[in-house]
């Protein structure tokens, strides 16, 4: 029983809810990580039909990070062994053993602790297991920070008041809507069930904009009752999804889609795989190359994370690519002191060809990575 997937799951999110509404109604505030603890766990031991693979990911790499990490000179080196079980799954090299569902994200998470770790912290297994499992964004996301999720679960009692509850409520029934009503019927009525090569030309059109629609309605709905069910239980998840087709430029547009992942790759590639670069000799005297460069390999691997087939790879150049140009562009515009494309146009007018360009583009990209085309 994955997450917001079935009746079965949502019964048990309101059980789930209610239990902890109860155990605030008791004032057993300071009991919040073991009572997350213990209700996480009943959950992937009765109905996550992973958990015998799950729960030793876990202690394994609890006991990886806590004693072995601080030994390591490099975290690039330990946070790539912790994905070791990731990549031999997008390798479809993964044994069953090694696989449950999940994996990615909860492999993220805990590449994450690895990668901030101090021994002065101590890491506990409690808050640590609650972080990796959090059941709202166990499967796919929204990716929290270990650090600022720990700090929410101390607070978390406190944080159910009647705004954050009715905050909550609303999420679910937005992602609710979005997921079960919207992509429901765009996936029944309007995408193309025939095979690519019998599409005409119009209708390979239509089915690319429509499954930019699907996917959007989809996935924000999950993430909207994801964050929801977290208000309700005091968690403050980040977000997801916000207005991404009205995204000016690349940039823009990843900050409003899956915007938590952005971030993440943001602070634990780019940024890293840039100070490399930026220490490569032969790079020193061209920062502009570096930048792009981290820019490209950081879209890339925000697409072929996903796997190593085809639809992935030419999906992540295409990504790096629109972000490549977007970049020297908005540098030649800082350069001259004005737009070098659009010249002399109104802000207001620019603005709005900006928006259907990158709509555009995004709705190409989004069906190349959705292999439709294969």
């Amino acid at each position: 029983m994955l997450p917001f997937t079935d009746i079965d799951f949502f019964l048990f999110a309101a059980g789930y809810v209610a239990l902890f509404w109860l155990f605030k109604f008791f004032g057993a505030n300071k009991f919040y990580p073991e009572i997350t603890f213990a209700v996480t766990l009943f959950y992937l031991v009765f109905y996550f039909s992973y958990w015998i693979v799950a729960i030793p990911f876990c202690v394994f790499t609890f006991l990886f990070i806590r004693f072995i990490v601080p030994l390591i000179n490099h975290r690039l080196v330990s946070a790539t062994i912790i994905a070791i079980p990731m990549i031999l799954l997008k390798l479809h090299l993964n044994p069953p053993l090694l696989y449950f569902a999940g994996l990615s994200f909860v492999t993220f998470r805990a590449m994450q602790v690895s990668i901030d770790y101090s021994k002065e912290e101590r890491l506990n297994f409690i808050h640590y297991f609650n972080f990796l499992f959090f059941i709202p964004s166990l499967y796919i996301g929204p990716l929290d920070r270990y650090k600022r999720f720990t700090e929410n679960s101390k607070t978390a009692f406190k944080s159910l008041t009647r705004d954050f509850i009715y905050k909550g409520l609303e999420e679910i029934l937005k992602g609710f809507t979005y997921k079960f009503i919207i992509a429901e019927w765009i996936s029944r009525t309007l995408l193309s069930a025939e095979p690519f090569e019998t599409l005409s030309g119009g209708q390979i059109v239509s089915d690319i904009y429509t499954y930019t629609l699907y996917l959007f309605f989809d996935f924000a709905g999950y993430s909207a009752m994801a964050v929801g069910m977290a208000n309700l239980l005091g968690i403050d998840l980040p977000f997801n999804f916000n207005m991404p087709f009205i995204a000016r430029n690349p940039s823009d547009f990843w900050q409003r889609w899956h915007a938590s992942l952005t971030n993440w790759l943001t602070d634990y590639f780019f940024k890293p795989f840039y100070k490399w670069l930026s220490q490569k000799k032969e790079l020193k005297k061209y920062p502009i190359t570096r930048q792009n460069l981290a820019i490209f390999f950081t879209f890339f691997l925000m697409a072929v994370w996903n796997g190593f087939e085809l639809n992935f790879i030419l999906s992540g150049v295409v990504y790096g690519i629109y972000s490549v140009v977007h970049n020297i562009y908005a540098i030649e515009c800082r350069k001259k002191d004005r737009d070098v494309f659009f010249g002399n146009l109104s802000p207001t007018l620019v603005k709005y060809i900006s928006i259907f360009i990158m709509f555009n583009l995004v709705c190409i990209a989004l069906y190349i990575f959705s292999g439709r085309w294969m």
